[in-house]
């Protein structure tokens, strides 16, 4: 049996009319790929957040009278939340909250399959739980202090010794993960060696990058509709180029930078690749897909791919009209001027053109810095 969601989420630009909805769609289908049941949706529109809760007071009121009504069991925050706003709102609502960035947790821990992608997912657990038990622990104390006339009492002993097992552990990770990167590194640098370029696939989930490195490579990995299916990168040689390609993690609107700097070896793949395609949902509508190509080449930016290197790559031309893939490919060209090939993975169309491209941009921009893969 599911269990049982409300989805509260806090609009602070009072004349968008556009963009919310969509967000709070995409939003409910990771809530519900995280394996919980949505029942009640609960919006807020007010430009100033609540320092103490997010939300007003009054909406604050509404969700635990919905929470109570409704018999909710989770109430998933569409925003980030402070660890001191999870707190009070934890307590208000008497059930777990969780915000987007946990969320996405859920989703990743149903596909980390393989150690490092268990280690990273690790790593950023532990990142946003560490400040979140200093609060419930410090408020806890503060609790129990007036009932003590002085020193430390052993609630106070137990959470130091708390917070010395969660950074301990936090070192632990980062050590085998750094040792990893290391390997990861090392086997990059022997692939370059080769002489081959590197092409790295990236994207929001479910625009078909799966299916895509499949065709161009021979390959026959896991294609799936959940999101986040691909936490550990791929890595194939064209059968009949000559190009290493690698499929990496998915993008996901607002997608939060701390949580994307966790998963470093995939970054690593990005920031070492010689090309970079985005590969887009052609098929999204027109503000859909404007919004995904500007949080990917946000996460792009902030990993620091430069623009000279992207190709986008419209796939899904096999369910679009042309009219919408010449308003989709005229958008890119003047928004972004940015490279496009449009093909489908999916019939294996125009990926002759794809790889013209991909010759022609790395003629253009040559190899990647050898210094690269030692940030």
């Amino acid at each position: 049996m599911l269990t049982r969601a409300l989805i509260a989420m806090l609009q602070r630009d009072v004349h968008d009319h556009v963009k919310w909805p969509i967000q709070l769609e995409e939003f409910l289908s990771l809530v519900e790929a995280a394996g919980l049941e949505v029942i009640e949706t609960v919006l807020q529109t007010r430009m100033q957040k609540h320092g103490g809760y997010l939300f007003g007071r009054g909406k604050v009121a509404e969700i635990a009278g919905l929470v109570e009504l409704e018999d909710i069991e989770v109430v998933a925050v569409y925003n980030v939340l402070t660890s001191m706003q999870k707190f009070k709102l934890q307590r208000k609502f008497n059930v777990p909250v969780l915000d987007r960035y946990e969320v996405v947790l859920q989703v990743f821990e149903q596909e980390a399959r393989d150690r490092v992608s268990q280690l990273q997912l690790e790593l950023a657990t532990l990142q946003k739980s560490y400040p979140y038990v200093k609060v419930t622990e410090s408020e806890r104390l503060l609790r129990e202090r007036p009932a003590r006339r002085g020193g430390r009492g052993p609630g106070e002993y137990a959470y130091h010794a708390q917070l010395r097992g969660l950074r301990k552990r936090i070192a632990k990770v980062t050590a085998e993960l750094v040792r990893h990167r290391e390997e990861h590194q090392r086997r990059m640098r022997k692939r370059r060696e080769l002489g081959v370029p590197m092409v790295c696939l990236v994207g929001c989930y479910n625009a078909g990058k799966t299916s895509l490195f499949n065709v161009l490579t021979g390959a026959d990995k896991e294609v799936s509709a959940r999101p986040f299916t691909t936490l550990a990168s791929k890595w194939s040689m064209a059968g009949n180029t000559e190009l290493f390609f690698v499929d990496t993690i998915g993008f996901a609107l607002d997608l939060d930078p701390e949580l994307i700097s966790a998963f470093q070896l995939n970054l690593d793949d990005m920031r070492g690749a010689d090309i970079v395609l985005l590969v887009v949902d052609s098929s999204d509508n027109m503000q859909l897909l404007q919004m995904k190509m500007q949080s990917s080449l946000e996460i792009l930016q902030e990993t620091g791919i430069n623009e000279s290197r992207i190709i986008v790559v419209l796939n899904k031309a096999d369910i679009i009209e042309t009219e919408q893939a010449e308003a989709v490919i005229d958008f890119i060209g003047n928004t972004h001027g940015l490279p496009t090939v449009l093909v489908s993975a999916e019939t294996e169309s125009n990926l002759d053109e794809l790889t013209k491209c991909i010759q022609k941009v790395f003629d253009g921009v040559g190899a990647i810095a050898e210094s690269t893969l030692r940030e």
